[in-house]
């Protein structure tokens, strides 16, 4: 099966999440992304990144020990909350759309 075209958006989504909570690295964010399950490694990622990275949506510094660590910008949170925002109006819609069909109607 084809890897849905959602599937960057969503890893994108996450990554910003990620490095708002904490700043992380490329193994770090790999991980976090497998426990919500969001198959990536390594190398499907830093396209990714650096698509973020050229949009100044997060940074990233080599911190001796830990390698790349990529933290959020201004910018990056602004894009988040712009998701963040589009997601719920797709729950709102999805709740008004169950909550029509229960009551017999569809809208």
């Amino acid at each position: 099966m084809k890897t849905p075209i959602l599937d960057g958006f969503v890893s994108r989504l996450y990554i910003l999440k990620f490095v708002q909570s904490s700043p992380a690295t490329v193994l770090t964010l790999v991980d976090r992304l497998r426990e919500r399950g969001v198959e990536k490694n390594i190398r499907s990622l830093r396209p990714i990144l650096r698509s973020l990275m050229i949009a100044r949506a997060i940074t990233a510094e080599l911190v001796e020990g830990s390698g790349r660590v990529y933290c959020i910008t201004d910018s990056g949170r602004e894009e988040l909350n712009k998701y963040l925002s589009h997601l719920d109006i797709l729950q709102s819609d999805i709740e008004h759309t169950g909550r029509a069909k229960r009551a017999g109607r569809s809208d």
